[in-house]
């Protein structure tokens, strides 16, 4: 079955290729390993600039390649402009954890000069594609998908190992080490696999981890060059095949155990390679690393993650690495021109106890404790977003707890072949739609202005100035009516780093009672609950009600057709939803 979520940039390489050089769509390798920072002030480079001189000078070549191979080895990556942040972050990590022998192929010309005036190992990829988001699914994407696989027979045939990456994966330490600890491996690769078959860092056991294996992460070997030939040729005949779809087909005609093999290794195509499947735990999907979190609870070292089983396309990815403070932004996005405004989730611990399924079927009533819990804390969000649209700082969003796991299809909980503790800790798009409401761009004169949010490990992100995280007042906001609280008609008085207003103030009233923080970057409120009653301007009101009309998306799913229940931002009053259905008093539902 296809990937859940893949990486936001596979690639195109070139066909054709030979031991000694290849065709003139694959040409730049550039030696260097000074640590990345890729800028987009650079105004000089266009999509379609020709850049004939770099593809004679930097094609790549055994001896060029050898140069940067590390113990044999060459890790690949490739994207286009669009996911140069991407880039930046897969390049950072990748030295950070001392990792020498690795190449990155640049889509685009304006990429890949960039990646040469930082000094990046790289090489052009010359594509004709966008320089956009590519989209899953579409014919773009798919293209991009079978360039890829043609990459790995490059770098094949210029006789290093080949340790192949999609570009949302993280490093976390050098793989180099543990490959070689299965030197007849042939090709190792990740999985789809949910569950793991052992607790250590050994391969996974064949076949009971037969799950789809995942080709973001895989090594390959150079007995293996006859296999991606033949992948390589599947894909070229028929553009309705997906290309990890065929890997896993290739690789299981003709599978079979090898009897007392110590490494867990199999034999793959027609008992011609030597295959392994990497410990779920230790190259870990997005479902294992970000939602189980499987390393934490066998404590081990994961080796990378790959962003895949997500919800909110590239906004998605970047908030789950940004919430494991993985990502690399530029220095800016550290800091906020006014300021942020931080809170925790009051009321969990009650809801948290029914949250899990409470039928174990598929059905509606299965999950009435979980969006208890869920809307208890959309509710809050809702107030701290108003405060912030009021205020025109950014928020920082706590860690969400959801009662059962997301997936794409029906089941009681857990996915099936997963196995956690619920409630969890969930990414944030479980819940709220990062692509497609949060960070979209919309006009201000019907929605109000943007609101910027930050993860809820932002202020323990040792990128955050101490300049910015010292600079900080609680926010204490008191019963309705307490004469001891700023009432709103005049600023609170700010006592031991403490401000506190009256609950229930409207939007222009509690701008004023907080005038006297102004200057603080963070505004820490003791809670949400009943932190502001409404904006005072009825436009304004009616404008952030429509920007919040998109920012839910859905939970997934029960056995009925549609089985999705979408999340409502406006759950608790009389409205019309984003669908332009009325509710006056919404219930878990399925479909629009």
């Amino acid at each position: 079955s296809p990937s859940p979520s893949p990486s936001p940039s596979p690639l195109t390489s070139t066909a054709n290729q030979t031991a000694q050089a290849t065709s003139t769509e694959t040409k730049a390798v550039q030696q260097g390993s000074t640590s990345v920072q890729l800028q987009t002030g650079r105004t000089d480079i266009k999509a379609g600039d020709a850049l004939s001189e770099l593809d004679k000078a930097y094609r790549p070549t055994r001896e060029m390649v050898d140069k940067i191979a590390e113990e044999g080895y060459l890790l690949v990556t490739w994207a286009n402009w669009h996911y140069q942040d991407f880039v930046r972050t897969w390049v950072k990590q990748v030295q950070k954890v001392g990792i020498t022998g690795y190449i990155v192929g640049a889509m685009d010309d304006h990429l890949l000069q960039v990646l040469i005036d930082q000094k990046v190992n790289t090489f052009s990829m010359k594509s004709g594609l966008s320089l956009g988001d590519f989209g899953w699914g579409s014919p773009t994407f798919a293209k991009m998908g079978r360039e890829k696989i043609k990459l790995i027979r490059v770098f094949l045939k210029l006789g290093v190992y080949v340790i192949i990456s999609d570009v949302d994966v993280l490093w976390l330490r050098n793989p180099i080490p543990y490959f070689k600890q299965y030197p007849t491996a042939d090709i190792l690769t990740s999985t789809d696999q949910l569950q793991n078959t052992v607790t250590d860092y050994s391969l996974e056991y064949w076949p009971r981890a037969a799950s789809a294996c995942n080709i973001g992460i895989m090594m390959f070997r150079n007995k293996s060059l006859e296999f991606v030939d033949r992948w390589i040729d599947v894909i070229e005949k028929d553009a309705t095949v997906w290309d990890q779809n065929a890997f896993n087909d290739q690789f299981r005609k003709g599978v079979k155990d090898i009897p007392n093999e110590p490494q867990n290794l199999f034999m793959a195509y027609n008992g011609q390679l030597k295959m392994g499947i990497l410990p779920v735990s230790a190259f870990a999907s997005g479902h294992t690393f970000f939602t189980q979190r499987m390393w934490q609870t066998l404590n081990l070292q994961p080796y990378a993650l790959h962003a895949t089983f997500q919800f909110a396309g590239t906004p998605g990815k970047k908030h789950r690495m940004r919430e494991f403070m993985l990502f690399d932004d530029l220095p800016e996005y550290y800091d906020h021109k006014v300021g942020f405004i931080s809170f925790q989730f009051d009321g969990l611990a009650e809801l948290l106890k029914n949250a899990g399924p409470n039928t174990g079927k598929m059905e509606l009533a299965n999950v009435e404790g979980h969006f208890k819990l869920v809307n208890h804390e959309i509710l809050r969000v809702r107030t701290a977003l108003a405060i912030a649209s009021v205020l025109g700082r950014a928020v920082i969003i706590p860690q969400m707890w959801c009662g059962q796991d997301r997936w794409w299809a029906p089941h009681p909980g857990h996915i099936p072949g997963s196995n956690f503790t619920l409630p969890f800790p969930c990414p944030l798009d479980h819940v709220f739609d990062l692509e497609g409401g949060w960070t979209k761009e919309l006009p201000e004169d019907t929605y109000g202005p943007s609101i910027g949010f930050r993860e809820y490990s932002f202020l323990n992100n040792t990128k955050v100035s101490s300049a910015v995280r010292s600079s900080r007042v609680v926010i204490e906001v008191c019963d309705a009516g307490d004469a001891t609280c700023s009432d709103g008609s005049s600023g609170g008085k700010i006592e031991n780093d403490r401000l506190r207003v009256q609950a229930g103030l409207l939007s222009e009233q509690l701008r004023v009672a907080l005038a006297p923080a102004s200057n603080f970057k963070v505004l820490e409120f003791t809670t949400m609950k009943s932190a502001l009653k409404n904006f005072t301007s009825e436009r304004d009101w009616t404008k952030f009600y429509q920007r919040l009309r998109g920012y839910g998306s859905i939970w997934c799913c029960v056995l009925a057709h549609p089985g999705h229940i979408h999340y409502d931002p406006w759950f608790d009053i009389p409205h019309i939803d984003k669908f332009n259905k009325q509710w006056q008093t919404w219930q878990p539902t399925c479909g629009p």
